[in-house]
């Protein structure tokens, strides 16, 4: 037991990250070991390669708008540790956080005893969130995978509604080294009689249908034609002949905004135009295209699909502007790659470091390379006109660290 919350964090950031996983028959032991029942609350999942923080804060501040108590369970975080769960999208409080973890912890070592096997930080991570949620009696939760879909903790319950937000290359490690076989592990969040939402790619529709049918399940999917970007900046968006106004930037943040509306009238079937637009015009959330300073952003793009996507942002919100790219990533994350597709689509390029296990070097790549990621920022905007614009992109781990670590200081 803890009587900090800083020592009960460090337990459970240092336990095992990632272990081999056939089923969800040892998470969901511990589950019942909580003796929780959460059958009268509404559930929303949502996966997919990229997007899904953003669609998990629109349809929470959608839910909270409408007067539900609301839980939110996301990963990672940028600033602080509690950003993972929210009520009504709030970061959780210290002292909710410091109980659970506690009361987790007990679990964890009563179902080591029982059976010889721990259980790995994003599944304590989980369970802790299903804690706080089952004690503030909430109305609605949403939760977003951690990697996957079929094998996620997560995945141990039952769900009113299913998001798939889109299908890339990431984690190909755990999820394959094909988009089909990416799709089919997230669809794995699809079960008997489900509703799932998606803005998947069309190449991907005939598995997404016929997946879903062998469950009997139902599918909307929200294709690219339905969605129409009448502004960049303010981001305004034509959906189903209805006008939409989103406060996060980004092209991409049109099909997050459009899934969103649909869930929201799934769950909510009464729910007005009216409503969803002032929702989704308020929200807020860090680290998607996030001004940090006077012409300086934080976008998290940190996968080559996500990359695309902020290309084409550059292309659109910020075609007026001549971008600097300030970058590093995570040896894993294809950064190479990452930087490639920005080349001649930017001014310059900058590459730095910063504090992870899994950073490598980026000092060999032809690209400038300065070490220290806060004189890196500082000579880039001291060197910056007013018709250029600083983006800070590549890993949430690197932006989280900037936000945290150097932004204060440059204010």
């Amino acid at each position: 037991m803890f009587n900090k919350l800083e020592d009960a964090i460090n337990w459970i950031v240092v336990q095992q990250k990632f272990r081999p996983k056939t089923s969800l028959i040892h998470v969901k032991k511990a589950f019942d070991m909580l003796s929780l029942d959460l059958s009268h609350i509404k559930k929303v999942h949502v996966t997919g390669t990229n997007g899904k923080g953003s669609t998990c804060m629109y349809l929470t501040k959608i839910f909270v708008d409408q007067g539900l108590k609301v839980g939110t369970f996301m990963s990672p975080y940028l600033v602080s540790f509690n950003e993972r769960i929210k009520v009504n999208g709030e970061n959780i409080s210290d002292d909710l956080l410091l109980k659970h973890i506690n009361l987790i912890y007990l679990v964890a070592a009563k179902y080591k005893d029982e059976t010889k096997e721990t259980l790995s930080f994003f599944e304590l991570l989980t369970l802790t969130s299903l804690s706080v949620f089952h004690e503030l009696n909430l109305d609605i939760i949403v939760m977003e995978v951690g990697i996957g879909g079929l094998l996620d903790a997560t995945n141990i319950l039952n769900y009113d509604a299913s998001v798939i937000t889109n299908i890339g290359y990431d984690h190909m490690k755990t999820l394959g080294n094909t988009l089909e076989e990416i799709g089919l592990n997230k669809l794995g969040i699809v079960k008997e009689h489900n509703h799932l939402f998606t803005t998947v790619d069309k190449s991907l529709y005939d598995l997404f249908n016929n997946y879903v049918k062998d469950k009997n399940a139902e599918i909307m999917i929200i294709k690219e034609e339905d969605i129409k970007i009448l502004s960049n900046l303010p981001n305004i968006i034509e959906y189903k002949n209805e006008t939409y106004e989103l406060s996060l930037l980004g092209t991409y943040q049109s099909k997050n905004a459009a899934l969103a509306i649909e869930v929201a009238k799934f769950i909510l079937p009464e729910i007005t135009h009216e409503s969803l637009n002032q929702s989704l015009s308020l929200v807020s959330y860090g680290g998607r295209l996030e001004k940090v300073l006077d012409g300086v952003y934080i976008d998290g793009a940190h996968n080559t699909h996500a990359m695309k996507e902020l290309i084409n942002t550059l292309h659109s919100t910020f075609k007026m502007y001549n971008i600097n790219i300030l970058f590093s990533a995570l040896s894993d994350k294809e950064p190479i790659k990452m930087l490639e597709m920005l080349e001649g689509h930017v001014k310059s390029i900058t590459t730095t470091a910063f504090p992870d296990t899994r950073y490598e070097s980026l000092a060999s790549l032809p690209f400038k390379f300065e070490e220290n990621p806060k004189i890196a920022l500082e000579n880039l905007i001291k060197n910056k006109s007013e018709q250029d614009l600083v983006i800070i992109t590549g890993s949430l781990h690197f932006i989280g660290y900037i936000k945290k670590e150097i932004i204060p200081y440059l204010k």
